[in-house]
């Protein structure tokens, strides 16, 4: 390929991902010699217009890598994800969602506190808790925790900087004294109440102390991710 076709196949998939909740690629309406490169490397899904992993895989290779603190690669161990791939965001990828589930990639911002990182882990594992589960966490969890707008808060602090912030519009869980969005990534369901696993997580990995309620359900949860070590 040469590096005219390497550089216009990374625009391509980088335009893909910039769109908000559509990642497929209308073929009929580009020219041949764009879409040719993206089929003559897999980048395309045969029946259709959708990129494919290794579309998304190869982009995210031209990213710089970071070394994970040794707490986070030691849970990432215990739920058996050898692979997990973290690299540097650039703009876009801090405006759509630092962390791809199904490639097990996240993008963290360098200066990440471990909390941020442990955060992230949780969102990685996510696809593997049974949704009826992650939502009577969620809901137990409301019980005990304040579900609040940006507009009721003014005195937040932001985690990695320790410096006083304005939230962005939206939902935010109180919990530790700190502003956790939960709508960010959408307004659905299952995805808020994913936000509300990963924050819960990253809390009991920093060693929170959970009402025992929201505790059981959460060491239920993770008791269910963990791969037994003999």
């Amino acid at each position: 390929m040469q590096p005219s076709e390497e550089k216009l196949r990374f625009v391509i998939v980088g335009e893909v991902l910039s769109r908000s909740g559509d990642d497929s690629l209308d073929t009929k309406r580009r020219k041949p010699n764009v879409v040719l490169p993206l089929n003559s490397t897999g980048f395309i899904e045969p029946n259709g217009d959708g990129l494919t992993k290794q579309a998304l895989l190869t982009y995210f290779e031209t990213f710089g890598t970071l070394d994970a603190p040794h707490d986070v690669k030691e849970w990432a161990d215990r739920f058996a994800i050898p692979e997990l791939r973290r690299r540097r965001p650039n703009q876009l990828l801090r405006q759509r969602g630092q962390i791809y589930q199904l490639f097990a990639t996240m993008f963290i911002r360098e200066k990440a506190g471990l909390r941020t990182w442990f955060h992230e882990l949780g969102r990685v594992v996510c696809t593997r808790i049974d949704k009826e589960r992650i939502a009577r966490l969620a809901v137990a969890a409301k019980k005990y925790f304040l579900v609040i707008s940006n507009d009721e808060v003014s005195n937040a602090i932001d985690p990695d900087m320790m410096q006083k912030t304005t939230l962005p519009k939206g939902l935010y869980l109180k919990t530790n004294w700190r502003y956790c969005g939960l709508d960010h990534s959408g307004e659905e369901e299952n995805t808020v109440n994913d936000e509300i696993w990963a924050i819960l997580f990253s809390e009991y990995c920093g060693g929170f102390e959970f009402p025992p309620k929201v505790r059981g359900i959460l060491e239920e949860i993770i008791t269910g991710l963990t791969i037994r070590q003999d």
